[in-house]
C-alpha cells in the first residue's frame, strides 16, 4: 500500500460519532505542509454528549509515517510524544476537550496517517477512532494524486456514488489499518453499496480500465 495515503479529501469534514461520544472533524487531513516548519497540528475535539462524567483511553495506532518523522497526541491535559501509545482523560458531561495529533516534519517531505481510538473505559461501544492524515506539499507527481475523484454523500449509509465514475474500473475499499475489505468491478455504473461494511473511516482506491490508480478518497460510513 506504498503512496496510498497522500491524498486528497472528497467533501466536507464530518461529524462521527458512536453511542455517546463524537469527534470533530472526522478525518482531519494537513495537506502542503510546509516540512520546514517545526510542527504542523490536526485539530480536532472530543465531546461527551452523555449526561455523565466519563473516563475515556485513546490509544495512537501509526498506519504509515515518513521516516524522520515523529507525531504527539494532545489531550485537554497535555501532549505525549510517540513513546506514549495511550493515555486514560476524563470529560465531564456535556464537555468537549481538544484531541489533536502534532507532527514534526523535521526538515523531511513525506506523509503520514495516524489513527487514534477514544473508548469509554466503561463501555467499550461507546468508542470513536479518528483518522488523522498528513502530507507535505512537494511531493512529486506520481506520489500525489492531484484530481481525485469526488464521491458522495460523504458520510454515507448505504450507497455512494462517484462523479466521473465513467473513468474508473474498479474500487478497493480499505480500513484505516490497511487491510482490503471490499472490491468492486464497476462495469460502466458509477454507484458502490457498502451496506455490509461496519461504521467508520475507509480509504477508496480507484483503478481505470489500463489498472492505473486514478484517485484516492476518505469514505466515511454511518
Amino acid at each position: 500500500m506504498k503512496k496510498l495515503f497522500t491524498l486528497l479529501f472528497a467533501g466536507a469534514m464530518t461529524i462521527v460519532a458512536f453511542g455517546q461520544t463524537a469527534l470533530s472533524p472526522n478525518p482531519v487531513l494537513v495537506e502542503n505542509l510546509d516540512s520546514d516548519e517545526f510542527e504542523a497540528v490536526a485539530y480536532s475535539f472530543v465531546t461527551n454528549e452523555s449526561s455523565e462524567e466519563i473516563e475515556y483511553t485513546w490509544t495512537r495506532n501509526t498506519i504509515e509515517i515518513t521516516e524522520g518523522w515523529s507525531t504527539a497526541v494532545c489531550d485537554l491535559n497535555q501532549c505525549y510524544l510517540s513513546m506514549v501509545s495511550s493515555q486514560d482523560f476524563i470529560l465531564s458531561a456535556g464537555l468537549t476537550g481538544n484531541l489533536d495529533v502534532h507532527l514534526y516534519p523535521a526538515g523531511i517531505d513525506g506523509y503520514a496517517l495516524i489513527e487514534v481510538t477514544i473508548e469509554d473505559n466503561d463501555n467499550e461501544e461507546n468508542s470513536v477512532t479518528g483518522v488523522y492524515l498528513f502530507s507535505s506539499g512537494s511531493l512529486s507527481a506520481p506520489e500525489r494524486i492531484n484530481n481525485a475523484l469526488k464521491i458522495y454523500p460523504n458520510p454515507v449509509q448505504s450507497d455512494f456514488f462517484i462523479d466521473g465514475g465513467e473513468a474508473v474500473e474498479r474500487i478497493e475499499i480499505y480500513s484505516v489499518s490497511g487491510k482490503l475489505v471490499k472490491e468492486v468491478n464497476l462495469q460502466g455504473r458509477n454507484a458502490v453499496n457498502v451496506n455490509d461494511l461496519q461504521s467508520g473511516n475507509y480509504i477508496v482506491r480507484m483503478w481505470d480500465q489500463s489498472n492505473s490508480q486514478i484517485s484516492t478518497n476518505v469514505l466515511s460510513i454511518q
